[in-house]
């Protein structure tokens, strides 16, 4: 079982490459300078779920790191420094006596694997130590979220194990002391040919000078001048070395079986302090905007088959992002309920592109969880996404119309051999190029078949004719107010 602050159950989310055309990128510049943080972001946000209990799995998630920011940042600490004991105790397990092989020394050997014995048995401890302090963390806070209250219950259920507290127990026996200072047990399995084909240690105790026999093997004493020396050493030499050698196979045994026991629980929790950078990513963004006076609400979330959109004052990311007051950030509505998409038409700077790019960006923050840009919201999920952005006007007054024509064709072509059921598309002055009647008559055989998917579309162009084309389909026509700049409104 392992945990995880992204995902409640598995999912494979379809890639999503629209971001660079929505200009999310850079509106997440603005407010995450660091570039890690904002990466990581963004390569979450480029995954959208598909599985609506994920999706208020991390809205929950996100609501309780906002009522407890103190909270936040104890995970945060706690989950960052747990991410780093994996690499920490693969560099003193590097740092251990390197081997040697038997043949020529097996007290050299021995003394190798209970080094590496010795750093194995640090981090049971140390895992332990970290699930109280989770637990004590979480315990301290009224949190509602089922990602976080589920990990606190397995701590809690942690703590009180008991096989739990034998692996600790069995660990703490080789931290601080050698093999001199304990008296071993050891069973022996043989084969048929009376070789031995397994063994294990038992009994191990601390050795007690004052009550126990002087233990077969106390490998290492000091003298006076410091230098080792055998002691307590059988009068058989091969038997001591074969001693030597069984003792060695059965701590080796051990330390794979600590090593085994260590991995599996600290991978319950490995790679959450990554994940966190998400969420503090997601914070700076509440942050920045709550000091605009923005409003941010966290979207209701319906089945794809609903076909439900309705966002209302609706304000632009990137505008919000690059904003130090929020004067002169017109919002808009958007509401494609009922019908198969939007068309939108209007003048060069009159704030279609914005429409379409804070559309977007508010279904991509709601399928990663998070809040939109809105007063109010409701989304149903979409399977897949799509944009296709034109270059610039000017392109193809002074270039070949032709020929770029020709290429748009074919990237919408992709985009409709890639199509999924329900997914959404935006499209931005594709086919611009009014001059020829055919990319009129081409968009809109295309945006007739898409509704078959049940996929939407928001499609913000030039092409005037398209509306009359379209006025008797089932889509919402929007164009830009004279009377109020950056403002739409519906026509039909």
């Amino acid at each position: 079982m392992n945990f995880s602050l992204l995902y409640k159950t598995e999912e494979t989310p379809l890639p999503c490459d629209i971001l660079y055309d929505l200009s999310i990128d850079r509106a997440m510049k603005s407010i995450c300078p660091d570039p890690r943080k904002r990466e990581y972001f963004l390569d979450v946000l480029s995954k959208p779920l598909r599985n609506r209990d994920n999706i208020l799995y991390r809205q929950q998630i996100y609501t309780d790191f906002v009522r407890f920011p103190a909270l936040f940042s104890e995970l945060k600490t706690l989950f960052t420094r747990y991410d780093r004991i994996k690499s920490d105790w693969q560099e003193l397990k590097l740092s251990a006596a390197p081997a040697v092989s038997s043949a020529v020394n097996p007290e050299a050997l021995l003394e190798h694997t209970y080094s590496s014995l010795k750093v194995t048995a640090i981090f049971p401890n140390t895992i332990v130590s970290f699930f109280h302090s989770l637990f004590d963390t979480l315990k301290k806070y009224p949190v509602e979220a089922e990602g976080l209250t589920a990990i606190r219950n397995y701590c809690e259920e942690m703590i009180r194990n008991d096989s739990f507290s034998e692996i600790v127990r069995i660990a703490q026996l080789f931290r601080y002391h050698t093999p001199e200072h304990y008296t071993f047990g050891m069973a022996v399995q043989l084969n048929e040919t009376l070789r031995v084909s397994a063994l294990d240690l038992c009994n191990i105790t601390e050795y007690n000078p004052k009550t126990d026999k002087t233990p077969l093997l106390r490998l290492f004493s000091k003298k006076d001048d410091d230098k080792p020396r055998k002691t307590d050493v059988p009068p058989d030499g091969a038997s001591y070395e074969k001693a030597v050698q069984l003792l060695n196979i059965a701590l080796c045994s051990i330390d794979s079986a600590l090593t085994q026991v260590t991995n599996n629980l600290y991978g319950v929790f490995y790679g959450i302090g990554r994940e966190m950078l998400f969420y503090e990513t997601a914070l700076l963004y509440q942050e920045h905007m709550k000091s605009l006076g923005l409003p941010l609400c966290l979207p209701e979330m319906y089945p794809a088959e609903d076909n439900r959109m309705i966002l209302h004052t609706l304000y632009d990311l990137v505008m919000s992002a690059e904003a130090e007051k929020a004067d002169g950030i017109v919002p808009n509505d958007v509401e494609i309920d009922g019908v198969a998409g939007i068309l939108v038409k209007g003048l060069t700077d009159t704030g279609k592109t914005v429409y379409l790019r804070s559309t977007g960006a508010a279904l991509l923050f709601g399928q990663a969880g998070l809040p939109v840009l809105a007063e109010t919201a409701q989304l149903s999920i979409r399977n897949a996404f799509f944009s296709h952005f034109s270059s610039a006007e000017e392109e193809f007054l002074s270039g070949d119309a032709a020929g770029r024509f020709d290429q748009e064709a074919k990237e919408i072509a992709h985009i409709l051999d890639c199509l999924q059921p329900y997914s959404m598309v935006f499209l931005n002055e594709t086919f611009q190029t009014t001059s020829y009647r055919e990319g009129t008559l081409a968009i809109f055989h295309i945006l007739s078949v898409l509704p078959r998917t049940g996929t939407k579309f928001l499609f913000v162009t030039h092409l005037t004719k398209l509306f009359s084309l379209m006025n008797k389909s089932r889509v919402c026509l929007m164009e830009t107010d004279d009377r109020k700049k950056y403002r739409l409104k519906r026509i039909l």
